[in-house]
């Protein structure tokens, strides 16, 4: 069916452009934002008041059609995406299978979580030879004569523009201790540390991690189970990655003191990777980190919430952030609130990057559930979860999405645990706000290295963890 937008321009015979005229318009909400964004790039008559009406509700006078596959004049290309359900084995499509209709489309605009969309003949909308797109056309039927001349300044017959995507990658665990670091620093080190992952490292628009050590030579070992540390110059190789970002609320970053944590946050100062949710004292670490794709505002936040170690070291009462204390972020009801506000009201894509649950867990904790989901009603778009060092899976909630745990992705003696060398990199497609593709390429850790996995094993294991909570969802 096609949709449509309804413009009713209410002006009286002989009407001054000086007279403040309604535009009515009517429409959904997917050809609504193509409105908004033809009326900013060519701005309506002076004068011209836009008022917005609910579908349905009726209008009288001079008025245009925008449409899909309508009359008129063409003004731009709808790409339309084959989909699927969050959880879903099946990760690309054809154009045979559209043809043939065995796989559903949406328009990319109208996709919503827990639906993902496809690649199609392994393309994506912001490639511009992407195979299938819809024309939207706008028809015009107005004596006035303002409005006439605008709409034949619109172009006709565009090219097929590509759609603005913001492409997000996220990983879980990076612990460059145990001579990672050594390997990074050397000639070469890059490729052999990541091997052929670093190209999908480097190949997104924002790459985010949880960097799970002391980047600090420096301090005192605290009395933990592990307490892990590197050489900060290493920070630079992660930076030469592809890592934009890195979260320092966890439970090994204070593995050291607090001389080693100020030495950690000097180290990502130093090389230029970001973090939030850490700092010299809370309001440091409240502050939400701001990145911009384009005309997409990105912002990130991270916070710690991980159980006290068998040894009796509590971060909540040793690493949580104090007015004049550093530390970290703790996901309290003080860190709920701080996440409220600095999310809230915000024309912005917002991530919570979270360290909890329990270790070696295949499934979220009712307390994770609760405060990752909280954190959603506040406005996070997308959280991600580190610490349990496996797969967990993931769920959609009000439109947003939570990847419980990503497990490790660089982190050496993991050999022989379960789950704990099969892991994913997560990559998300931001458009308009809103995820709307969800990949996970499944790699393998082995000693210091990480590889692409020759195997879907992980994949499968992350898609079958998320259809049980899924499950588990519909019996709550």
């Amino acid at each position: 069916m096609s949709r449509f937008i309804l413009l009713c321009i209410a002006l009286s015979a002989g009407a001054l452009r000086a007279w403040c005229a309604p535009l009515l318009v009517q429409t959904s909400d997917d050809l609504w934002t193509q409105w908004i964004q033809l009326t900013s790039a060519f701005p309506l008559p002076s004068g011209v008041e836009v008022v917005r009406l609910a579908p349905g509700q009726g209008a009288q006078g001079d008025c245009a059609v925008l449409s899909l596959d309508g009359n008129g004049k063409v003004i731009g290309r709808m790409p339309v995406v084959p989909v699927t359900t969050l959880g879903d084995q099946r990760s690309s499509a054809t154009s045979a299978e559209v043809a043939r209709g065995t796989v559903r489309t949406r328009l990319l605009c109208d996709i919503k979580l827990p639906e993902i969309g496809l690649p199609l003949d392994g393309a994506f909308p912001d490639q511009a030879a992407y195979p299938l797109r819809r024309a939207m056309t706008l028809q015009l039927q107005s004596s006035d004569a303002g409005l006439r001349a605008w709409y034949a300044r619109l172009p006709d017959q565009p090219p097929f523009p590509a759609s603005p995507i913001a492409w997000i990658e996220a990983v879980g665990d990076i612990m460059p201790a145990r001579g990672v670091d050594n390997s990074l620093l050397e000639n070469g080190g890059l490729d052999r540390v990541f091997g052929d992952t670093l190209a999908l490292l480097r190949g997104s628009d924002l790459l985010l991690g949880n960097l799970e050590s002391s980047a600090a030579l420096a301090g005192t070992a605290q009395n933990k189970s592990y307490t892990f540390r590197f050489r900060g110059e290493a920070v630079g190789r992660l930076k030469d990655a592809g890592f934009s970002y890195l979260s320092l609320a966890n439970n090994h970053t204070f593995d050291f003191g607090t001389e080693g944590f100020l030495q950690t946050l000097a180290a990502l100062s130093r090389w230029g990777v970001a973090t939030s949710g850490a700092g010299a004292d809370l309001t440091e670490a409240s502050r939400p980190w701001v990145f911009h794709v384009g005309q997409q505002e990105i912002r990130v936040l991270s916070f710690g919430d991980f159980p006290v170690d068998r040894t009796g070291f509590d971060g909540r009462a040793e690493e949580a952030a104090r007015d004049s204390r550093p530390g970290i972020l703790w996901l309290d009801e003080r860190g709920i609130q701080i996440a409220a506000r600095a999310f809230s009201g915000q024309e912005s894509f917002n991530v919570a990057f979270v360290h909890g649950g329990e270790e070696w867990r295949n499934s979220p904790t009712a307390e994770q559930k609760r405060l990752y989901r909280e954190l959603v009603h506040d406005g996070a778009d997308l959280v991600i979860g580190a610490h349990p060092h496996v797969l967990e899976g993931m769920e959609a909630i009000d439109g947003s999405l939570i990847a419980y745990s990503l497990g490790n992705f660089l982190f050496p003696g993991m050999g022989g645990t379960p789950g704990g060398e099969d892991s994913v990199i997560l990559r998300l497609g931001v458009y308009h706000g809103s995820v709307r593709y969800v990949q996970a390429f499944p790699v393998r850790l082995r000693d210091r290295t990480v590889r692409r996995a020759a195997d879907a094993r992980a994949w499968n294991m992350l898609m079958s963890r998320t259809r049980a909570l899924a499950r588990q969802n519909e019996r709550e």
